[in-house]
């Protein structure tokens, strides 16, 4: 046997024969190229529309979490539960080595509901969706408290469902004998609309096909008012799926053997489940879930005998499984810890196994190799942590071809990490008052950049148990699948670290796939490292030819105008710094000054938007409380001022529609420039997706955008003529005069089967965008530019006149700072005013120090009621 080391990367050539050829390719493909891993820190969860969404994003390199990472700039977006993009931000890094922070603002036209948000780098997309950063954010619209929905489905027969439905108002009185129009989705994709009248309890039921997903809810006509509801149906639950895992991933004969197992339903959220596991007919042993449906048992495992299994659920439901057939020529490996400081493994084969030359057990953390052993008989041994980094351990037997026999999953802990300090200057605090906190590190020899939020507990529900800077940089972003309540790991309650190695036994490793890496050395990464900004494209000549040495003149709104050429493949780059909404024209020439030629220019490719969240999420009692006592609210805060909603008033007499096109007369749904004023959010795409219901913005395979209605392709036009989408993100709110979307049955009579999905018209003002020139060597054009930076308000009462003022101070989040420094020894203090609610506020401190260990400290301010006698100060 070859003794066992440990190895360091990039110190690992020719230490055994097994690495000469494995360990290099496996050493360039980890350390060949960059790897980069992102967490988003928000200020608080849950919002209300016309709030932003304050955010500070911690890129690292994975490898000891270094801020050292070569991207400079990173990407946050917002998706709806319709696989739509909401909003996507772009930020450079700003101050301090890999900062990023700015904001999301929420339109007042947004619908309420669940959001994901995702966090990436350009470069982070090579990895595929799981790599990007998610996190849940609930937004309330109070316009919609006008129209309360309850929803049930209950199983229909045969591939149907039935779904009941009952509206009222804010104060539960029914609308009955209303009509309502429903769209839904059916299997082939297509959509279909009918009418069901509601009866004098506002109550109205409908079928559905069990494909359907979501349901639009609209009255008729607009009567009794305009209104529109997607209603998300729950995911078809015919039973649980309790899934085993054989420790080392197979089942081995002539072995007893660890089995862990997980039980969830189909909306991906865990159930309690026992049972009982058979050989033929005898009893060999019992099994009842711990923690979140999982748990292990130890299985007796006979060569050439079949094992059965019956689970029994809460509900009563009683499941029929059996294991996969057991391996006589298998091999694996089970591990245990002890005290988080030893890892005792032990090889294991199947009866008739014959072990090969180059077998080996492997170990790697965070990129690092950390231990390499010939395996050529059965044996057992151990390893000290001390070495190792905090985080998910690789445990695998391996041959020199890179094929993996056996792996396993260890969290290792790491004792005495880096702890902060959060101490305010009072135990208690009234209403309007100064609060200064001295914040600083524990631990000597510390320095790092964190983030902080304050947050109104009575308005703002902590969730202790989501996603935090520690579970996620971690552990759900090393793994594959959806983690329960992921911050219950790192909480230090009894059973945490046993319910860790479950979490180890029932999820499959997803940073990189090692045989892979053995095989091919690097992986072909079509995303680049995003280090600064560039307009790029092609220039070509009218027979399609590459235009070289071409002249380009590249004009900005921002009043910036740069002169660049084409290179000999008539491929060009100009570095320009340019923030968001920036409008561009570029003129092409060719070499001899001519305008016979053709640019195009580069767009950002993104992966699609999709909703990567389960899509029936954990939710607590006390969100739901606060979520309904807010969606009872009539006003939201804008700029710092509440806004409260009206009724609606009728008049006499009907404003006449001035129409700008002949599809506005035409149209299923129109928009004039009122209401486009009102509901613009960010830019007009993404304004028609919040208009008009079922709309999305969808990729084809060229990378050519265009606006889908329920899975088939609209038909486009501006100004009565056909365009491209990218041309609307060109027309400022003021320039758009009208928009008119006509369905199907309509668009296919003026336009055939191009309009298959509907079309939309956009009349505008001409004259407001740069003209076409009707010359294809000018081109003007949009591109997603730098967010620039903004300050988060923070009311001061310094003098009594402010306050003693009555205008009402209902911050949720009371303080967001994304840039506090730290370092040991060092005092720093952050001030602000407490608001008007009293009882407690969460003080959330996170961060990573410039040693790359993750941080994040919690405490709790006390907040008097108006009156109250003030405590002694500390």
């Amino acid at each position: 046997m070859n003794r066992w080391f440990l190895v360091l990367l990039p110190v690992i050539v020719g230490a055994v024969s097994f690495e000469d050829d494995a360990l290099k390719r496996f050493a360039e493909g980890v350390y060949g190229a960059p790897r980069e891993k992102i967490y988003v820190h928000t200020d608080k969860s849950v919002y209300v529309v016309g709030e932003r969404v304050w955010w500070r994003a911690y890129l690292v390199d994975p490898r000891g979490y270094d801020w050292r990472v070569l991207s400079r700039f990173v990407y946050v977006d917002l998706v709806d539960r319709r696989d739509s993009l909401v909003a996507r931000v772009k930020v450079g890094e700003r101050g301090d080595t890999a900062c990023f922070h700015g904001y999301l603002p929420l339109p007042t036209s947004l619908p309420g509901g669940d959001y994901c948000l995702r966090g990436y780098s350009y470069y982070m997309q090579n990895e595929g969706e799981e790599a990007l950063f998610t996190k849940r954010l609930r937004v309330v619209n109070p316009r919609e408290r006008r129209v309360q929905e309850e929803v049930s489905v209950e199983k229909a027969g045969g591939d149907k469902r039935l779904v009941s439905t009952r509206f009222t108002d804010a104060s539960g009185i029914p609308y009955n004998k209303v009509f309502l129009t429903y769209e839904t989705t059916p299997k082939g994709g297509d959509f279909a609309r009918s009418t069901v009248r509601a009866n004098e309890n506002g109550e109205a039921s409908i079928r559905v096909d069990t494909a359907v997903k979501r349901v639009t809810f609209s009255f008729r006509d607009g009567d009794p008012f305009s209104f529109s509801r997607d209603v998300f149906l729950p995911p078809v639950t015919r039973k649980a799926d309790v899934q085993f895992f054989p420790e080392g991933g197979t089942l081995l004969a002539g072995n007893w053997q660890r089995v862990a197992f997980k039980a969830i339903g189909e909306d991906g959220l865990p159930v309690d489940v026992e049972g009982e596991v058979f050989q033929d007919t005898t009893l060999v042993a019992t099994f009842a879930s711990g923690h979140d449906g999982m748990g292990t048992f130890r299985l007796p495992v006979s060569p050439g005998r079949r094992y059965s299994i019956v689970s029994r659920l809460p509900s009563g439901e009683v499941l029929h499984q059996e294991l996969p057939e057991s391996s006589r020529t298998g091999f694996g490996v089970t591990v245990t810890t002890v005290d988080d400081s030893v890892l005792f493994y032990r090889v294991m084969k199947g009866d008739a196994a014959v072990f090969p030359d180059d077998l080996h057990l492997f170990i790697h953390a965070s990129g690092h190799v950390m231990g390499i052993e010939r395996v050529d008989r059965l044996f057992k041994g151990k390893v000290e942590l001390a070495d190792f980094p905090e985080g998910i351990a690789h445990v695998m037997l391996v041959d020199g071809k890179g094929q993996v026999y056996s792996e396993r999953l260890v969290f290792v802990r790491l004792p005495g990490g880096p702890r902060a300090r959060i101490t305010p200057d009072k135990d208690a605090y009234a209403p309007r008052e100064l609060v200064t906190l001295a914040t600083g590190l524990l631990d000597a020899g510390e320095k790092g950049s964190f983030s902080i939020a304050v947050t109104d507990d009575s308005q703002v529900p902590v969730d202790t148990l989501e996603d935090n800077i520690l579970s996620s940089l971690l552990l759900t972003s090393e793994l594959k699948g959806h983690v329960h309540a992921p911050a219950y790991y790192f909480s230090g309650a009894p059973g945490a670290t046993e319910a860790l190695d479950l979490v180890m036994m029932t999820h499959g490793w997803r940073r990189f796939d090692f045989s892979t890496l053995v095989r091919e050395g690097k992986v072909e990464r079509p995303y680049p490292i995003e280090r600064g900004q560039v307009v790029s494209g092609r220039v070509e000549n009218l027979w399609g030819r590459q235009s070289r040495a071409a002249n380009l003149i590249l004009f900005s709104t921002s009043g910036i105008v740069q002169v660049g050429d084409a290179d000999d493949n008539g491929k060009f780059s100009i570095d320009i710094s340019y923030p968001d909404s920036t409008r561009f024209v570029l003129q092409a020439l060719s070499e001899k000054g001519r305008r016979n030629v053709v640019a195009t220019i580069d767009k950002d490719v993104f992966l699609p938007s999709r909703y990567l969240l389960p899509r029936v999420p954990r939710t607590t009692p006390e969100e739901n409380e606060i979520l309904s006592r807010e969606r009872a609210l009539n006003y939201y805060y804008e700029n710092g001022e509440r806004v409260y909603y009206l009724n609606e008033v009728v008049v006499t007499e009907r404003k006449r529609r001035k129409y700008h096109s002949f599809y506005d007369q035409q149209a299923r749904h129109y928009a004039d420039s009122a209401t486009v004023a009102r509901d613009w959010s960010f830019d007009l795409v993404q304004t028609i997706l919040h208009m008009f219901p079922g709309v999305l913005v969808e990729t084809n395979d060229e990378g050519e955008e265009y606006f889908s209605y329920f899975g088939k392709r609209m038909y486009l036009l501006a100004n009565d003529f056909e365009e491209e989408i990218n041309f609307l993100r060109m027309l400022s709110q003021g320039a758009v005069l009208s928009i008119a979307m006509l369905d199907r049955h309509q668009a296919t009579i003026y336009f055939g089967e191009r309009a298959e999905g509907g079309a939309i018209n956009v009349s505008y003002k001409f004259g407001f965008v740069p003209a076409s020139p009707g010359r294809p060597n000018i081109i003007p054009f949009t591109l997603l530019g730098y967010q620039k930076p903004a300050e988060f308000y923070v009311p001061k009462y310094e003098v009594d006149s402010i306050r003693l003022s009555r205008e009402p101070d209902a911050r949720r989040t009371i303080y967001w700072n994304p840039t506090v420094k730290l370092e040991n020894g060092e005092k720093n203090e952050l001030s602000f005013y407490t608001a008007d609610t009293p009882g407690s506020y969460s003080v959330i401190l996170e961060g990573i120090t410039s040693s790359g260990k993750i941080c994040r400290e919690r405490h709790k301010l006390i907040i008097r009621r108006r009156g109250a006698p003030e405590r002694e100060t500390r």
